[in-house]
């Protein structure tokens, strides 16, 4: 079940958001993920959660007024069930102007990810100061619904 989040979810995905960056960024010292990231990193986002037998299992939160795709973690004993799609379709359900986020270019399994749904690499990169290089994405209107494949 795809649902937005509520106060008494912030604890589990507080945890899922530091374990699944410690594990997803193997390259960086863990110490630099804290469990209080969670809230200051999604303050005034739209946070949707995926949930399973009362257990919460992933999340997506977005920047609504850019479509800006700012979080996507799905706990890793549940990768491969559709989840992430899930997430995103129902995060981007409403838009109504062309999704974008950013992805650590050390991380090949989220640009992997990105790609097979149909998202396109820009021009645009940088550099973040804890993950190193990065690169926008954007996925294209018409596109939000359309490429489910695996």
């Amino acid at each position: 079940m795809i649902r937005i989040m509520c106060d008494a979810d912030a604890p589990a995905l507080a945890q899922l958001f530091l374990e699944a960056r410690r594990r997803t960024f193997y390259w960086v010292d863990p110490s630099r993920f804290q469990l209080d990231d969670f809230a200051r990193q999604t303050e005034g986002e739209q946070i949707w959660v995926a949930e399973q037998n009362g257990r919460l299992c992933g999340f997506i939160a977005i920047w609504a007024e850019e479509n800006f795709v700012h979080h996507l973690y799905v706990d890793e004993a549940c990768h491969g069930q559709g989840l992430g799609r899930a997430l995103l379709a129902q995060g981007l359900a409403g838009a109504t102007q062309p999704a974008s986020l950013k992805v650590a270019t050390r991380n090949v399994q989220a640009l992997a990810f990105y790609h097979r749904l149909g998202w396109q690499e820009t021009d645009e990169m940088g550099f973040c100061n804890i993950t190193g290089p990065w690169r926008r994405l954007v996925l294209p209107i018409s596109l939000h619904f359309l490429n489910t494949r695996r």
